[in-house]
């Protein structure tokens, strides 16, 4: 039990928690190895469930046999009931973004002949049906293996199913030949048949000559039945003729007094015309005393404003002469003050005898000149409109007096034609009673006649019945043979061996790869390269430090200690790039998209995982930061999605799936090496440059913390 004494290599790890925490470590590391990697991959093909998959049915569906067909909607039911994969159903542009930007790892689409194909193996040229399959590489290189895989079972399942369907055509086929044959037979029966019911309807059509011979005879018999109706034709015309002389006389009196309102209507339209005229002239004097009233009030009004002016004038002057002769008073001229009050007693003298108007008086005569005015126009108005009525009147007269004429001339011609219906009905009375002779014997021997006719075509239509089944049963008789001959296939030697190949392997696939890659090499290099890398990321660091001593010794900023750290280690990890690709390259024969793009991915991968490694070097220090990148490392493998679809892992892994650098890395590289890039590059591309940014940023940080020795970093409880 020596190796357990105080005096052995465990003894150093007994004090405090990292140590100790180191030892578990130590314990853990095979775990991550063993038991991650077997948990990660324990049954990836049990998972292809959640393999996310593009199903497009573009089958038109087809007819067989006189029904329809859609094998396209069974297959489709089929695989979504088996749930095998994570079918999604789309339409076929979807389906082919998808795939190409890794929505879909590979694409399923039934043809639009599908059915039409499924339903040619009873027919005269069998094919058979195909499913077309869409793979990425770039998406995964083991999903498109995988899918390959699923994709023989999965044609095999829907082979037995298709397979029935297509033998169910060629049963089909013989089945409808039987029933042809059998309607065949059916139809020869229906022949003889018919002939019976000719020869019954040949009997039948002489026995109703024979009829038809007897009614002729008593046809002319018959006439005399005839004669009584002609008689009763004759009393009938000669009451027709009694009717037409009356109609003939009404009819004159009325043309009498059609004429009589033709001639008063003439009269009226006369004196209408000359009340007219009147009225006319009535109108254009009433115009001119509308225009003289109309002036008179425009003068009342003027001579009315005048004498108010003028009353105003004159009391204006008597005032001023007034004033003027208090002035002349006052300034000592009594001469000139008593000639000026002369001069006002003189006015007030000569306007005694003159009554102006008062307003009131201004405004009475002024609503009388209106009422006045009005007056006027309304006459005027007035004798206008009954100008007009008039002239109407007139108008109208004259169109009762044209019509009165016409009805007049009318009825005349109505008078005629009566009496001359009156001299043809005596005519037809006396042709009526010859008619009469011969009508009771025609209708006689009519009915007899009518009689035997009636069963002449009875027979008739027997004899025409049997004709048609006749007809219609050698018809179904030839058509049901040539159909029952068509359903039989009479294949040569080629047509037999491609028939059997239809029914032998009814659904073929055909795949086609938007990115291939050429091998296993080329399809696991995009994990096998960021690999390569982290582990030489993790050498570097185990020989260099992350954080130059020297540095922290200095009033430096954090980044630049950091950069003087990180530096030296791109510039290994581009020679690292330079010499892994140009191996792989030139002596694998690893193919590229582009070289330039390839490299530069390639360094920016290198770049973040150098950063990613000096950052938890720097924060957890130089024995857990390498532990740490040690676990790091073995999460990469396993939920970067290198090798099986990220899909197929356990919830844990996908969802750490998107915080890795590897799965970034190893996304870009598979687009870049198998020739399908696409959006994911880029953000590929972000991604790494984000984490580069990022875990710089952080080592910076801790750089400048860094500066402050403790004697714990002096004296570290755990170094490597």
């Amino acid at each position: 039990m020596s190796f357990l004494s105080t005096g052995t290599e465990l003894r150093r790890f007994r004090r405090g928690v990292l140590p100790k925490l180191a030892v578990v470590a130590m314990l853990a590391i095979p775990l991550l190895y063993g038991a991650l990697y077997l948990w990660a991959y324990w049954d990836p093909t049990g998972n292809l469930d959640r393999l996310p998959v593009a199903l497009v049915n573009a089958d038109q569906g087809a007819e067989s046999d006189g029904e329809p067909l859609h094998a396209g909607d069974d297959v489709v039911d089929e695989l979504l009931d088996g749930n095998k994969l994570d079918w999604r159903e789309v339409d076929a542009d979807d389906a082919a973004a998808g795939v190409r930007d890794g929505t879909y790892y590979f694409a399923v689409t039934i043809p639009a002949t599908f059915s039409a194909d499924i339903a040619s193996a009873g027919g005269d040229d069998p094919t058979s049906a195909e499913l077309d399959v869409t793979y990425n590489d770039a998406n995964s290189y083991l999903a498109s293996t995988l899918g390959r895989s699923a994709m023989n079972q999965i044609r095999a399942a829907v082979s037995e199913t298709i397979g029935e369907q297509a033998v169910n055509q060629v049963l089909v086929g013989l089945g409808s030949a039987r029933d042809g044959f059998a309607q065949a037979s059916d139809g020869a029966l229906t022949l003889t048949a018919a002939s019976g019911d000719l020869s019954a309807g040949a009997h039948q059509v002489a026995d109703g000559a024979a009829s038809a011979a007897d009614g002729a005879a008593r046809l002319a018999s018959g006439s005399t039945d005839l004669a009584g109706g002609a008689d009763r034709l004759g009393s009938g015309s000669a009451q027709l003729a009694s009717g037409a002389s009356t109609l003939s006389s009404g009819a004159g009196t009325a043309a009498a007094g059609a004429s009589t309102l033709a001639s008063g209507a003439t009269q009226l339209a006369a004196g209408a015309q000359d009340a007219s005229t009147s009225a006319g002239t009535l109108a254009a004097g009433a115009t001119k005393v509308s225009d003289g009233v109309d002036q008179v009030a425009a003068t009342v009004t003027g001579l009315s404003t005048a004498a108010q002016t003028l009353g105003g004038d004159l009391t204006s002057i008597g005032t001023d002469l007034a004033a003027l002769a208090r002035a002349q008073a006052a300034a000592g001229d009594p001469a000139a003050a008593a000639e000026l009050q002369r001069l006002i007693g003189a006015m007030q003298t000569a306007t005694a005898g003159v009554d102006l108007p008062t307003p009131a008086e201004q405004q009475q005569s002024a609503a009388q000149l209106a009422a006045l005015v009005d007056g006027a126009h309304q006459v005027r108005d007035g004798s206008g409109a009954l100008a007009t009525g008039l002239g109407t009147l007139a108008t109208k007269s004259g169109e009762l007096a044209t019509g009165a004429g016409t009805l007049a001339d009318g009825t005349a011609r109505v008078a005629s034609g009566a009496a001359d219906l009156a001299s043809a009905s005596g005519t037809l009375a006396t042709g009526a009673a010859t008619l009469d002779d011969g009508a009771h014997t025609l209708a006689d021997g009519a009915g007899e006649l009518a009689t035997g006719t009636s069963t002449l075509a009875t027979g008739a239509t027997q004899v025409a019945d049997g004709t048609d089944q006749i007809g219609d049963g050698s018809r179904q008789l030839a058509d049901s043979l040539a159909d029952g001959a068509a359903q039989i296939p009479d294949d040569d030697d080629s047509a037999r061996a491609q028939r059997a190949d239809a029914l032998s392997n009814p659904v073929r696939s055909t795949s086609t790869d938007v990115a291939e890659a050429g091998n296993y090499g080329e399809g696991f290099a995009p994990f096998f390269i960021p690999l390569a890398l982290f582990v030489g990321g993790l050498i570097t660091w185990l020989l260099l430090r992350p954080l130059p001593p020297r540095g922290l010794a200095t009033p430096a900023r954090g980044w630049r200690i950091a950069f003087a750290g990180y530096l030296p280690a791109l510039a290994i990890g581009v020679g690292q790039v330079v010499v892994l690709l140009a191996v792989v390259h030139f002596g694998l024969g690893l193919g590229m998209s582009t070289a330039l793009g390839t490299v530069a991915f390639t360094v920016l991968v290198a770049a973040a995982f150098l950063a990613v490694q000096q950052m938890l070097v720097a924060v957890l220090g130089a024995a857990a930061g390498k532990v740490a990148i040690i676990a790091l490392l073995m999460l990469q493998l396993t939920a970067a999605s290198g090798t099986y679809p990220v899909e197929t892992t356990p919830a844990f892994f996908r969802a750490l799936h998107p915080a890795l650098p590897m799965t970034y890395a190893i996304t870009g590289l598979r687009e870049l090496t198998t020739g399908g890039t696409d959006g994911r590059l880029w953000a590929s591309v972000l991604a790494l440059v984000a984490f580069t940014v990022g875990s710089l940023a952080i080592t910076s940080w801790r750089a400048a913390q860094q500066r402050t020795w403790t004697l714990s970093r002096l004296h570290p409880s755990l170094s490597i």
